[in-house]
């Protein structure tokens, strides 16, 4: 457990072209992150792309939701400042190495915060 929490913080380190951005808790940090990357891959998967992900638009969508409230609640954010820091990940997340390491942790925290409803699994 203690391991898994140190990968989210390390995910979380601020990347340098961020120095401007608001402390935020490093759980929220990785989440944008994480919301970042879903909204990546729910555009690829929509053009019929990113096969080897599971669906993701409709739990990644909620997730993204949650994750910007908190910040902004957190972060003391407006919307500009949010739009600001989102822009920040995406651009990072966008790096292929990014990408191949964020898969695994951003799937757990999808999974830890928006289950999957199996009652609509086909």
């Amino acid at each position: 457990m203690k391991l898994h929490l140190i990968l989210l913080a390390l995910l979380a380190a601020p990347l340098s072209a961020q120095t401007a951005t608001p402390k935020l808790p490093p759980e929220v940090q990785t989440g944008l992150r994480c919301a970042a990357l879903f909204s990546l891959v729910a555009g690829e998967q929509a053009r019929q792309g990113a096969r080897d992900w599971p669906p993701i638009t409709q739990r990644g969508r909620e997730f993204f939701v949650r994750i910007s409230a908190r910040a902004m609640d957190v972060g003391k954010l407006d919307r500009p400042a949010l739009q600001a820091l989102m822009r920040g990940e995406v651009a990072a997340v966008r790096k292929s190495e990014t990408r191949a390491a964020l898969k695994a942790p951003c799937l757990a925290m999808l999974d830890a915060n928006i289950p999957v409803d199996r009652r609509r699994q086909p």
